[in-house]
């Protein structure tokens, strides 16, 4: 009997026998409506169903990704139609997912791995979508929802506890969701003379903690050598997406369209360790330079200006010792405050996950400032975790926390004038919490000219520029972090497909929308409007009836959330969503 690995999602309908014993028939018509939401919707994210038994479904996916994506769109688009529909013909499911390996006899699937997902699913709340650790692990990041941690669960008929957690709708940050593709999403035609790929650096270490750490050290140099004009340094979302991928140079180069790829590694050893580096030619696997680290976390700074001196060399020519020191990130006096803001990063990237991760983040951001009150970077940070709190907890929330977020910005921005992520931060709180347009641009265009590698920066840039009634700008710098970042983020496919709308080009921007991996609240509502102005009414209304009842947001909330410039614009956007029917 063959075996293969899979992920397994099921599903059934709360209080289904209830349903059947006060109205059989009523039942059994709502159940075949909604099966044939169910079955279109597994169908559209290659599921395939291989058991059904009354009210349950039990479906096969190869990639836990869109297993978790396809429940996610299940749940919220039953619980639109619920919203539309009478008392009488609501109907509510629980979803499960787990990964294991499976038994396959001819088109049925057999094995422990579809009993846990069960079990997993009769835990699930209402609504709700309950997931094991395994699932967890492999979707974490790649999909814009958050978690809630269930515990340890004993599952009926199950031998053993099963870690799991349940999928509530996304909070906080958003800027660390990661692509989940297996190849990008647009293909670079050329590779530029000075084109560069950082490759995630790979933790030697016995302790896996350690992970951090080299995350940390990958994305400072990417940050350090994108400020050098002459090179163009890929996203990190890009090049670490290859972390689990067996590519050669060749391979890689031609998707991420760079002609040179930075690979190193990191043993590190309590206080001590060893970093190497090679400098790779892509065409051709070459090495054209490699070397060996032995430091402390105290000189880490002194390696990485090493580094980038090296590669700088080795790609443009010779570089002057003194414009190299002018790409270096600022440095803490104290190197144990570096060591707490990698840490609190990590949990930071995960605030969108968790409110637990962005109460930690805020903890060690506040420790990095009290080891060490001259660190910019912490006080950026600690600016961001303010306002993630302030989203997840509101009610432990001070009234003035504002006031703090925005004190601990400008304290980032005086005591280093050129970090790009307190522009990025400080641009955002103009723009959304005091309409101070002109400020937001020369903060965001700040951001880009010292880091021009971020990718998100650059989105955030286009947003801001739509709103400002120059859509075909915004475009033209989406494109760039397309360019950039060829694995694309939903989050640059939504503010592409925004640019389109305000462009008039309403097909493009639907398909822009389409290839998202979780609906927004800005790709529903203009989805909507685009679909209304090609004369699509009822598609139009059904979409923005979704996007009204899943995010329970009416019109009126939605255009609140638009910073535009123009009251014009605004009122162009309630005259066409407010003639949907």
């Amino acid at each position: 009997m063959e075996r293969q690995l899979r992920t397994i999602l099921a599903m059934d309908v709360v209080g289904f026998s209830k349903m059947m014993a006060d109205d059989e028939e009523k039942t059994l018509q709502i159940l075949t409506k909604r099966r044939e939401l169910l079955d279109g919707i597994i169908k559209e994210y290659g599921g395939r169903i291989f058991n059904t038994a009354g009210d349950s479904v039990i479906a096969e996916f190869s990639s836990p990704v869109k297993a978790a994506e396809c429940a996610v769109q299940i749940q919220n688009k039953n619980s639109t139609a619920n919203k539309e529909s009478q008392d009488e013909e609501l109907m509510t499911f629980r979803a499960g997912i787990n990964m294991g390996d499976i038994m396959v006899a001819k088109d049925n699937l057999y094995g422990d791995a579809i009993n846990i997902a069960a079990r997993l699913e009769a835990s699930a709340m209402p609504d709700g979508i309950c997931i094991s650790q395994n699932v967890f692990d492999m979707i974490n990041l790649k999909i814009r929802v958050s978690y809630e941690d269930a515990g340890e669960l004993e599952l009926k008929n199950i031998g053993r506890p099963v870690k799991a957690f349940h999928i509530v709708p996304c909070k906080g940050a958003t800027r660390s969701i990661q692509h989940s593709s297996e190849t990008p999403a647009i293909k670079i035609e050329k590779a530029e003379a000075g084109s560069l790929a950082v490759m995630l650096f790979k933790n030697l270490s016995n302790d896996q903690e350690q992970d951090y750490f080299c995350e940390g050290l990958s994305e400072d140099l990417i940050s350090a050598l994108s400020r050098y004009k002459k090179l163009v340094v890929v996203a990190s979302n890009a090049s670490f997406s290859y972390k689990e991928k067996n590519k050669l140079p060749k391979e890689i180069g031609s998707e991420l369209g760079v002609r040179y790829i930075l690979e190193g590694k990191v043993r590190k050893l309590g206080p001590k360790m060893r970093i190497t580096a090679s400098l790779v030619a892509a065409e051709t696997g070459t090495n054209l330079w490699s070397n060996n680290f032995d430091t402390t976390i105290d000189e880490i700074f002194d390696i990485q200006d090493e580094l980038v001196g090296t590669i700088v060399t080795t790609i443009v020519g010779n570089v002057e010792k003194d414009h190299i020191k002018q790409l270096s990130n600022s440095k803490p006096e104290n190197m144990k405050a570096y060591d707490l803001v990698l840490r609190g990063l990590e949990h930071h990237k995960r605030s969108s996950v968790s409110a637990e991760n962005n109460k930690k983040a805020l903890e060690l951001f506040n420790k990095a400032i009290e080891v060490d009150p001259t660190y910019a970077r912490a006080h950026a940070w600690q600016c961001c975790s303010l306002a993630n709190n302030a989203e997840w907890f509101p009610e432990e929330t001070k009234e003035n926390w504002m006031e703090d977020a925005l004190s601990s910005v400008n304290k980032a921005l005086e005591l280093d004038p050129n970090d790009p992520e307190a522009h990025r931060i400080m641009g955002a709180i103009k723009l959304q919490f005091e309409g101070d347009m002109d400020t937001a641009i020369f903060h965001h265009q700040k951001a880009i000219e010292i880091c021009p590698s971020d990718t998100f920066h650059i989105a955030r840039y286009a947003l801001l520029l739509v709103y400002l009634g120059e859509p075909e700008n915004g475009l033209e710098e989406i494109k760039k972090a397309m360019r950039i970042d060829p694995f694309c983020s939903d989050l640059m496919f939504e503010v592409h497909g925004t640019c389109l709308f305000w462009l008039g080009n309403y097909n493009d921007a639907i398909n822009s929308y389409k290839k998202m991996k979780i609906d927004t609240r800005d790709s529903l509502f203009y989805t909507a409007a685009s679909l209304k102005k090609l004369g699509q009414q009822e598609q139009a209304s059904d979409i923005l009836k979704q996007a009204i009842n899943t995010l329970n947001m009416p019109i009126e909330k939605f255009l609140g959330s638009q910073p535009f410039k123009s009251d014009n614009d605004k009122k162009q956007l309630m005259e066409i969503l407010g003639t949907i029917n």
